[in-house]
């Protein structure tokens, strides 16, 4: 591992953790005693680091070596300031021994894969925080501790990050307080409001109403029809495809065609486990004539919610499928599966356009409202 040219991310040369890191405490051994440390584990890092104030702290010799550059992450390369020889790190049960050069850290001691790739066969479990590898045929293992992974960053800090990374996010925590409610007086209220609004809740029987905005897909002069066959799916996914397929036919979502238009489809899962059907539309994307329908700027909507204090959410089940495809358009939306061919009678998802004609519905909709006390985002 030894190199004249080094690499540290720049969130560990702060003292932050990433997905590829985790922290653990340790003891740093030496000859005039020892003391506790904060280690942050990092496969990111080509070599192991210690902190110059940590070094003039406890008065740690070390080597004084030219020509080593370190890279951080936003490009930047500095020079480190030296090198402690085989320092004694005790991290729970396991003792090792390693070299740290000495730079300008956030963190007290970074272990990089100059140790990790000393310990031979290694199992890495980042989302566990867990070490484990075999040492004179004992298993040795290194529990990352979640708690440590919290820090407070000074003004200084995060001055000095944004510089750096020219990118940064505030946020600002505050206490809750969770006023109970009455149980049976809200069972009442909802019940009140299924009963006078029954047909928002019942499931769908029909197809939306016609409206100004159904969806339509304008196509590039002289662009080639998309035809693309099918992809290869396992089994046990054709038997999931096969139920989805017939679901939606019953629904009225979809109907069997014979389009000249052809577009694959994929079963993406969901984290319940089950699984979302999309239809890959890449090529028919690529030939559609882009809506300028302006979208909202999250930034603009957090601005406006400025002195409110009541939220609601409101969260359309599958929005798209309560807008209509407009007929001429609905040959577009064909897709081929490993049994038939099928068009939607509803907006799918995937289209290009289709935000924009979602934003244009619901501000259609909710437009006597608009900025008064609602705001539209998906």
């Amino acid at each position: 591992m030894e190199s004249k040219s080094m690499q540290l991310s720049l969130m560990s040369k702060e003292g932050i953790p990433s997905l590829r890191a985790f922290k653990v405490k340790g003891y740093l051994k030496w000859k005039l005693g020892e003391q506790e440390v904060d280690v942050l584990i990092d496969s990111g890092a080509t070599h192991n680091f210690i902190s110059q104030g940590l070094v003039n702290q406890l008065k740690i010799p070390y080597q004084t070596i030219k020509g080593y550059k370190v890279q951080i992450g936003n490009g930047d390369r500095i020079a480190n300031n030296g090198r402690c020889e085989g320092l004694a790190l005790c991290l729970q049960k396991a003792l090792i021994q390693q070299h740290f050069y000495i730079l300008d850290l956030g963190e007290q001691i970074v272990l990089g894969m100059e140790w990790l790739a000393s310990l031979g066969d290694v199992e890495v479990n980042f989302q566990k925080q867990t070490i484990r590898w075999k040492e004179h045929g004992q298993e040795q293992l290194v529990q990352g501790d979640p708690q440590l992974n919290s820090l407070e960053v000074s003004l200084t800090t995060m001055t000095q990050i944004l510089q750096d990374a020219g990118d940064g996010y505030l946020v600002f925590c505050e206490g809750i307080s969770v006023v109970p409610v009455e149980g049976e007086a809200e069972d009442d209220t909802w019940k009140q409001l299924l009963d006078e609004f029954p047909e928002v809740v019942q499931p769908r029987k029909q197809l939306p109403p016609r409206r100004s905005c159904d969806h339509a897909i304008h196509i590039q002069e002289g662009a080639c029809i998309p035809n693309i066959r099918p992809y290869r799916y396992p089994q046990y996914q054709k038997t999931e495809i096969e139920r989805i397929i017939k679901e939606m036919l019953n629904e009225g979502i979809i109907q069997h065609s014979n389009s000249p238009y052809s577009s694959p489809i994929l079963l993406a899962k969901k984290k319940d486990g089950g699984w979302r059907f999309c239809g890959d539309y890449r090529a028919l994307n690529k030939i559609t004539i882009p809506d300028k329908y302006p979208i909202p700027i999250i930034e603009e909507l957090l601005d406006e919610l400025g002195g409110a204090t009541i939220f609601s959410k409101l969260d359309l089940k599958s929005g798209y499928h309560q807008i209509r495809m407009k007929e001429e358009d609905r040959q577009k939306t064909a897709f081929r599966t490993h049994e038939g061919h099928y068009e939607y009678l509803v907006m799918p998802f995937g289209l290009t356009n289709a935000p924009s004609t979602f934003q244009a519905l619901m501000n259609q909709v909710l437009r006597p409202f608009l900025r008064k006390f609602a705001l539209v985002f998906f």
